[in-house]
């Protein structure tokens, strides 16, 4: 995980700076706010994957402990992420940061002063750096405690193998198919609050690569639905 959040790092990182850039020297532009508005959508990404590695490992040790006796220390110190450190509230705020910057690119549309906005992105750069530095931190001291608790686990299985256990059902209520679909029509929601609200009604101001991306990911998402489809009735005859 460590891997996936420093890359998504590397994409961030160049992506605040120069939405800080764009916004210093071409301030109210269509580059600064499409820019903007993939950089918060970024910033959202990056700390929310934090987030549920954390929540994700915790579920996963509390398990481990249930079934194999594994000490409870190893969930104490995972509980530091959301008790004690800064980590956990660092990545809310520097999420939350970020969408607000994004939305208030718009504010003087509706009467609100720019410098507001400019403050607002200004944090919004600071704060997310300092996340950013803090979850690869985080991720560096979870992966030692699942490294540990993963060896203590193989000594165990060692000395007495677990009981095997049956394949875990889908608990989801929709099927893959329909989650899919859920997903690629979603993608478009930000650009119809752009087109509809923002820029009441008038849809050609909408940046075109702003609209391709949107119709690049709906396809692709739609284009998994029909995948998923297809590999259920193998499944199913198998």
């Amino acid at each position: 995980m460590t891997h996936y959040y420093a890359g998504l790092a590397l994409l961030l990182v160049p992506a605040l700076l120069a939405t800080l850039v764009t916004g210093a020297f071409h301030s109210g532009t269509q580059l600064h706010l499409t820019l903007g508005l993939f950089t918060a959508i970024g910033c959202v990404a990056q700390n929310t994957l934090l987030i549920l590695f954390a929540l994700v490992t915790g579920r996963v040790l509390k398990q481990a402990i249930a079934a194999r006796a594994l000490p409870l220390s190893f969930l104490d110190k995972l509980n530091e992420f959301f008790a004690r450190r800064l980590d956990y509230p660092t990545a809310l705020l520097a999420a939350t940061c970020a969408v607000a910057a994004a939305v208030l690119g718009y504010g003087t549309f509706i009467g609100i002063p720019a410098w507001i906005h400019m403050l607002l992105g200004l944090a919004s750069v600071v704060v997310n750096l300092g996340a950013i530095a803090f979850g690869l931190r985080t991720l560096r001291l979870h992966q030692v405690l699942l490294d540990r608790a993963a060896a203590l686990l193989d000594n165990l299985d060692e000395k007495s193998p677990p009981e095997e256990i049956g394949e875990p059902q889908d608990e989801w209520a929709h099927s893959l198919r329909m989650r899919w679909i859920i997903f690629g029509s979603c993608t478009w929601l930000p650009y119809l609050y752009w087109g509809a609200l923002v820029w009441r009604g008038n849809f050609s101001k909408i940046s075109p690569l702003f609209l391709g991306g949107t119709a690049f990911i709906s396809a692709l998402a739609l284009c998994l639905a029909w995948a998923s489809q297809a590999e259920a009735p193998e499944e199913s005859e198998s």
